[in-house]
């Protein structure tokens, strides 16, 4: 995911020479991007799945299939985040460092290099239960790790989703045709 936001700031600032000269539709840009992303994550994922038949092979089960409705959702969210993102940083060249800043932030303040376990009260709800981003690591995190996923981290994701894209659609609309002078 936040390959797909570091990357989506330079996507239309890349593509300027395609879009200036023929009509194309820029979202094929992002879905362009965001499947490249998604092969690199399946790579990647083979040294998760080498780790686990060596290491604890429990964990391969039909629990693990979970993962894949979670990983679509994540996919979805990446589309509309990506889109807006690079409308965004098209627009304000000046916004990609700050996204870079927020993306490296919001790793630190997420579950993701510390178990959410550790927190409890005040700070739990604050760093765990309200923050989007565990939940959307959650969905596809707790299958590989032999759990299914709490209903709350898929309603908050698909909740994120529909919101998100309903978002991303009125901004695309509004400034779809401002685009190439932009760039």
């Amino acid at each position: 995911m936040s390959t797909i936001i570091s990357e989506s700031c330079n996507l239309f600032v890349v593509g300027h020479a395609l879009f200036r000269n023929v009509r194309f539709e820029y979202s094929i840009l992002v879905y362009q991007l965001v499947w490249r992303n998604f092969i690199v994550f399946l790579h990647n994922f083979i040294v998760y799945f080498l780790i686990v038949i060596l290491v604890k092979p429990d964990l391969i089960s039909l629990v693990a299939l979970a993962a894949i409705p979670g990983l679509a959702i994540l996919l979805c969210i990446g589309s509309w985040v990506a889109l807006l993102c690079g409308m965004f940083c098209l627009r304000f060249r000046d916004v990609q460092s700050l996204v870079a800043t927020i993306i490296q932030i919001s790793m630190m303040i997420t579950p993701i290099l510390w178990p959410p376990d550790v927190l409890s009260g005040l700070h739990r709800l604050a760093f765990v239960e309200m923050n989007p981003l565990y939940h959307m690591i959650e969905i596809v995190r707790a299958p590989l790790l032999g759990r299914f996923p709490s209903f709350t981290s898929y309603a908050v994701t698909l909740l994120i989703a529909f919101a998100g894209w309903i978002l991303t659609y009125f901004a695309f609309q509004r400034f779809k045709p401002r685009i190439a002078y932009w760039s």
